[in-house]
């Protein structure tokens, strides 16, 4: 009596299997044509704010853009590290300014920020003017 169960579900398994499958196209997106700019500013003993802004060189608007901070001691070393977003949309062509408030340990040397991730808007999804 099982046998007959086990055989009906081995069946029902293989053919629902491939309906309830899905598969992804992932293309990945280069940062090439997002550049960041920026400049620290000490507020006390322990922190420190990063002022900046993504100058988008594509024809298409970004939005999303999560930019990474972090302070490096003498040696390259992570000692510090802050995230933010950029408000909105990167419009192509265009710069958008940023602000990270960095929790600093005291030991940072040199600063760095990163473009963490972002996505570029499909001319399928570009905003209509006017609305």
């Amino acid at each position: 009596m099982t046998a007959p169960l086990l055989l009906a579900l081995i069946v029902a398994a293989a053919w629902a299997g491939p309906a309830a499958a899905q598969t992804y196209t992932f293309t990945p997106q280069s940062s090439k044509d997002l550049t960041v700019t920026f400049q620290i500013q000490r507020e006390g003993g322990s922190r420190v704010l990063v002022l900046g802004e993504v100058r988008n060189a594509s024809s298409l608007p970004c939005e999303r853009v999560v930019l990474k901070a972090e302070g490096l001691d003498e040696n390259g070393r992570v000692v510090s590290r802050a995230r933010a977003y950029v408000q909105g949309q990167v419009a192509a062509k265009a710069v958008a300014p940023f602000e990270v408030r960095l929790a600093s340990t005291g030991n940072e040397r040199r600063y760095r920020v990163e473009i963490e991730t972002f996505e570029f808007l499909s001319t399928s999804r570009r905003p209509e003017s006017g609305q």
